[in-house]
């Protein structure tokens, strides 16, 4: 892309208009200057700029074409304007990876350090969408170099927390808190309050997925302090929905009901995506107090709301609701259920629950002794984890796989998958 010097701004600017030279001058600013300026043998001053952009804007309304000229546009060089559009591209929360990359020769041909690392960052957010979290990363991890080598460690804050968003959606979540806690420290360090709240959220959810109740609950009422009901609504249900899966897994259901109904009073709009997670949790913690009908007849009013506004979700109730099913014996329902919902995650790419079904079969099938299923399920299981490069999710499943393949006397696999587990690094 080109991007004009002074001299050709205005020679480019003068044609357009249908000027000439004379036309331009003003007290001080002769036709001779502004040949120079033209050839780029003069730069232009603020002054200088001040009076000709209102010579430009006044010709453009004679003629009724809106262009804007200011003094600022005038007198910025070809970098300035190379970095200026840049920015504004990366800004566009729609842009691809083609387009990045020609954000990437700009970046090059001006050596625009500073922007290449936010090039990275909008790369980064580009693959998180993409849910390749690895490469997510990679492309934060590069922007982090950057800033570092350029001493703009105010970034470093968001920087970390992006970095342990992605590591926590590849289930790392140990490495995930690590990253977030870094964050926090810039972000206290340099002010940014904004992203010290949102990584604060992000903390409290890794530790939930590591079942480390008290410091969810201290981190999630450390994020309530900061959050706003009104401006941050979402995350505010969220925060008060993941308090009470933590009282869910230390079985106090009916705090956790208490806290789901709370919300119930708080989200107004009964079309609400919302109300289709807090129905979807009223009906975990019923299924938990064992009161079955209650805790389908919210399952079902959660699979209705999900399926309409946010069907990317739909697995997670949908795989949900089948443990009101296996509470109740009814395995080949469950298994039903299961796979129906299995089905759904498949198509939306969702890795959590993914495994969290599949992981259900293998315990269906281990208890009913269906060693065929229950092999097969290990093994999709071992693919789905292969993208993550999680060893303990690694050593887990080739554990399971060995003490199966012992129970069936199939020593060589037995053998075979202990080897594996113990070769991991």
């Amino acid at each position: 892309m080109k991007f004009l010097t002074t001299g050709e701004k205005l020679k480019r600017l003068r044609t357009q208009l249908n000027l000439k030279q004379e036309d331009l001058k003003s007290e001080n600013v002769t036709r001779g200057l502004i040949s120079m300026m033209e050839t780029d043998k003069r730069d232009v001053t603020y002054s200088t700029a001040l009076k000709l952009s209102e010579k430009f804007n006044e010709r453009a309304e004679e003629l009724n074409i809106i262009m804007n000229i200011d003094e600022a546009y005038l007198m910025r060089s070809p970098k300035e304007d190379a970095k200026l559009y840049c920015l504004r591209k990366l800004k566009d929360p729609e842009m691809t990876r083609d387009e990045v990359d020609e954000i990437f020769e700009i970046i090059k041909e001006f050596e625009l350090i500073e922007v290449k690392a936010e090039a990275y960052c909008k790369l980064g957010e580009i693959c998180f969408k993409e849910k390749d979290f690895e490469e997510a990363c990679n492309n934060y991890q590069k922007a982090r170099e950057i800033y570092i080598k350029i001493k703009k460690n105010e970034k470093l804050g968001y920087v970390y927390w992006r970095m342990g968003f992605c590591k926590a959606e590849s289930l790392k979540y140990d490495t995930a808190i690590e990253y977030y806690q870094l964050s926090q420290y810039y972000c206290s360090l340099y002010k940014d309050s904004e992203t010290k709240k949102l990584c604060l959220y992000s903390l409290a959810m890794s530790y939930r997925r590591l079942d480390k109740i008290d410091l969810t609950l201290e981190t999630i009422e450390q994020f309530l302090s900061l959050c706003d009901e009104v401006k941050d609504y979402r995350l505010y249900v969220f925060a008060y929905n993941t308090k009470a899966t933590c009282y869910n897994s230390i079985g106090e259901y009916d705090k956790a009901i208490e806290i789901y109904k709370f919300l119930l009073t708080k989200i107004l709009d009964d079309k609400s995506i919302l109300l289709g997670y807090v129905y979807n949790n009223l009906g975990l913690n019923y299924c938990a107090k064992n009161q079955f009908e209650e805790s389908i007849k919210y399952f079902e009013m959660a699979e209705k709301i999900i399926s309409e506004m946010d069907k990317e979700l739909l697995s997670h109730t949908i795989i949900e609701k089948s443990e009101v099913l296996l509470k109740q014996n009814l395995i080949d329902e469950a298994i039903k259920t299961i796979k129906l919902g299995l089905k759904y995650a498949k198509e939306y790419n969702d890795l959590e629950y993914l495994l969290k079904g599949n992981y259900l079969l293998a315990d269906i099938y281990n208890k009913t002794n269906d060693n065929e299923n229950l092999e097969k399920v290990y093994l999709d299981i071992v693919a789905l984890l292969k993208p993550t490069k999680n060893t303990e999710k690694f050593k887990e499943i080739y554990n399971d796989l060995a003490l199966m393949y012992l129970k069936q006397g199939r020593t060589d696999a037995c053998e075979q998958y202990l080897l594996l587990s113990k070769n991991l690094k």
